[in-house]
């Protein structure tokens, strides 16, 4: 895919995802399954087929047609083809919000990824999934239930996390609840899959007409200690106080953003 479709912004985000990459699989170079690219309009698709032509690779590339969510869900295209699980690299990149509702009020996306992590478990394979989205529908009921829930869990937990949680419910920038969501909704399918989750630093930037998006790298590597469901290995401190990485003009920089960590209240 020629590069110039990538804002400056956008492309370091690939950068990143890239490095990811090379270091946790880089002994397997070259041999990678990757599944993500939506559908999109047609001189786009025939771009995409050309550039792996031109990159040797046509015949190892397969096209799908379709809404990406339904593609997930149902375990093929709108042509029929399937879905030829499971991969090493799974990219989903969204328009219109993660936490997009359809007609009957269900969260499809969060659905699809639910059922993709459920289906990448039967190859018991570690795996990456990088999931790209907008700031719409950032404001869904969801995601302050979620927060508050995970205050009233901690209460007496011996944590400052009444003063956290309200920074974060109050903070002007929809990014941060975000970066708790997102990984914590990952965690918990991940954690009932027998996979551990590590969640890079969460990503946030400008893209094509200064739309906010944010991105999230996500390693999963499955552990098979135990049949029973267990907690997550990644703690909900480390989820918190993991430095976000905003990206401007094409460069990156780690900011806290001026939120408090969390930290039990006698550290």
């Amino acid at each position: 895919m020629s590069m110039t479709r990538f804002t400056k912004n956008k492309q370091v985000v690939r950068d990143l995802q890239r490095k990811s990459i090379e270091k946790a699989f880089v002994n397997r170079l070259g041999e990678l399954k990757y599944f993500g690219l939506p559908s999109e309009p047609w001189k786009t698709q025939h771009s995409l087929m050309l550039t792996a032509f031109k990159n040797g690779i046509l015949s190892k590339t397969v096209l799908l047609r379709g809404d990406i969510d339904k593609i997930i869900l149902t375990g093929k295209d709108d042509t029929g083809n399937t879905v030829d699980f499971p991969f090493d690299v799974i990219s989903l990149d969204y328009s219109g919000g993660l936490l997009y509702r359809n007609s009957n009020g269900d969260q499809f996306r969060l659905n699809a990824i639910r059922k993709i992590i459920e289906i990448q478990t039967k190859s018991k394979k570690d795996y990456f999934l990088f999931v790209s989205t907008n700031l719409d529908n950032s404001k869904d009921r969801e995601i302050k239930t979620t927060l508050e829930n995970i205050k009233t869990d901690l209460l007496r937990s011996g944590y400052n996390i009444k003063e956290v949680i309200d920074a974060y419910l109050n903070h002007d920038k929809d990014e941060v609840r975000l970066k708790i969501y997102v990984p914590y909704f990952i965690n918990q399918i991940a954690t009932n899959q027998n996979y551990n989750c590590e969640t890079k630093r969460v990503i946030f930037y400008l893209g094509n007409k200064d739309t906010h998006m944010m991105n999230f790298q996500f390693y999963l590597k499955y552990d098979p200690r135990t049949t029973a469901p267990r907690f997550p290995k990644e703690h909900l401190s480390q989820i918190f106080n993991n430095p976000m990485i905003e990206i401007q003009d094409g460069k990156f920089k780690v900011v806290s953003l001026s939120l408090p960590k969390l930290k039990r209240i006698n550290e």
